[in-house]
């Protein structure tokens, strides 16, 4: 088949479903098969399950000059990928050289004790790489032409090297060089996600979501209108399982939520809607950092499980993409975040408020400072972030030169956020949400609009959020509201 007629099919293979042999096999056999229908699979992957993580502790212990027998924790990382392998006993040169420069860094690291950020990068960015070459022989077996990449190959990035940005018009240039070979044959371009490469030649890495990241901009850079993820779950649901399973089990409840309804998938979300259900931390599917190339490309985003391939999964994409009359007069999902800290500041000196929200949030900015919620009225501005960012922002608004009453928030705080365009125009809404947490003694502190009537964000102490999201969820999803 020639290369116009050919779908670019974008694939991310994340290190959730990716543990052992038989999830390598079944990963290989998805590709083989849309090789098979006609289309061009492009697979991207992360790195095993918990391997990022014990490779930045090897690292990082190495580096403080801890005794740390690496040549040995390297060893038994071998033996756990030669496992993963179709053939246990053929290890395959390309798998075992990067094992080597993996432990030929590490000296440097602990003869010299630098650890230089693009030095962190390539160290950590190996996992990524030992998958793609325990794929590539899964392919192989399955006599799948396919050719190796390191996301260092084709994307060009920034010098932020541990949270690097992609430069995407040099990254499709940089794409279209390298895989031209591949998409000319057809040939399976197979790549490693999570690093990427600055102009000046050094590896960088990513950023948590790294590989989704890597994922939507080769779709984006090749023109593919979708990027198809497999997960360890059904998809993007109404609520938090998890979290419904914990709140049933507090004693508070005293079983008041056992006929809760189950938490179902939601079919399809909007680029806005989707943004606010990845601010919450233990969404894992998807990462914020990839809405800005799927906006920019029309790119869907399809969530699908790795066990039931054959289910819907949830997509995200456009305002206009799906029409989903199910969710009139009510939210799509309800989803928080939990454990916040709050600051409050006013200016007491004479300035406009154009002045004030420039210098606060551009110092904020500088800080990397993680706000989670924003409110403005008037002069006086409230926003909540994680504790660890807390010291930080104080730094950063104690030296402004905009003279500031600035307070803390009492105690932790918690938000919660009602999404779905279905919300739209209807009457007597708030009003509903905010009589069903009055009758459950939930006190709303503060709450906003970001993005119109699709989204409605909610403030309030933290030990109210269990009460809280399972009132909301009881309202709107047919069954009552908690007695």
């Amino acid at each position: 088949m020639s290369e116009a007629m050919m779908e670019y099919r974008v694939f991310k293979f994340g290190g959730s479903i990716l543990k052992d042999a038989q999830d390598f096999e079944r990963v290989a056999d998805i590709v083989a098969g849309e090789l098979a229908k006609g289309n061009l699979p492009i697979p991207v992957v992360s790195a095993v399950k918990g391997v990022t993580n014990r490779i930045v502790e090897i690292v990082e212990g190495v580096k403080d000059g801890c005794k740390i027998d690496y040549g040995l924790l390297i060893k038994n990382m071998v033996k756990e990928h030669i496992d993963l392998l179709p053939d246990p006993g053929n290890m395959p040169p390309a798998l075992m050289e990067e094992f080597q420069n993996l432990e030929h860094v590490l000296g440097y690291v602990e003869t010299s004790r630098e650890l230089n950020d693009s030095t962190f990068a390539f160290t950590i960015s190996r996992g990524e790489r030992f998958s793609s070459f325990i794929l590539s022989e899964h392919l192989f077996a399955r006599e799948v032409k396919h050719k190796c990449f390191a996301g260092e190959d084709i994307l060009v990035t920034d010098e932020n090297y541990r949270d690097a940005l992609v430069d995407l018009d040099k990254t499709r240039k940089k794409i279209l060089q390298e895989l031209e070979g591949c998409l000319r044959v057809p040939m399976v371009p197979l790549i490693a996600g999570f690093s990427g490469r600055s102009e000046s030649g050094r590896v960088s890495i990513l950023g948590r979501g790294g590989t989704d990241d890597t994922a939507v901009c080769v779709a984006f850079c090749l023109g593919a209108n979708q990027v198809i993820k497999y997960v360890d779950q059904k998809g993007i649901m109404t609520i938090d399982p998890q979290f419904l399973d914990e709140v049933r089990r507090m004693p508070q409840f005293n079983g008041a939520l056992e006929n809760l309804p189950e938490p179902k998938v939601v079919p399809y979300l909007t680029y806005v809607e989707a943004s606010e259900m990845m601010r919450e931390e233990r969404i894992k599917v998807v990462h914020y950092k990839v809405l800005n190339p799927l906006i920019m490309g029309d790119i869907r985003f399809h969530i699908k499980d790795i066990l039931h391939p054959e289910n819907p999964g949830t997509v995200i994409g456009p305002e206009d993409g799906n029409p989903d009359e199910t969710w009139s007069g009510r939210p799509k999902a309800i989803t928080f975040q939990r454990n916040l800290s709050g600051l409050r500041f006013l200016p007491t000196q004479s300035c406009t408020p154009t002045e004030v929200y420039a210098k606060v949030f551009g110092s904020l900015a500088e800080k990397k400072v993680d706000v989670r919620y924003i409110s403005i009225s008037g002069f006086q501005i409230s926003l909540l972030m994680p504790k660890l960012d807390l010291s930080k922002a104080i730094e950063a608004l104690e030296n402004l030169d905009v003279a500031l009453d600035l307070s803390s928030l009492d105690g932790p705080k918690g938000t919660f956020s009602m999404v779905g365009s279905g919300m739209k125009g209807v009457k007597g809404l708030l009003s509903r949400v905010t009589g069903t947490l009055g009758l459950n003694g939930v006190n709303i502190e503060q709450t906003t609009q970001p993005y119109g009537e699709n989204i409605i964000r909610f403030s309030v102490d933290d030990r109210d959020i269990p009460v809280a999201v399972t009132a909301l969820y009881s309202e709107f999803f047919n069954c009552g509201r908690i007695e």
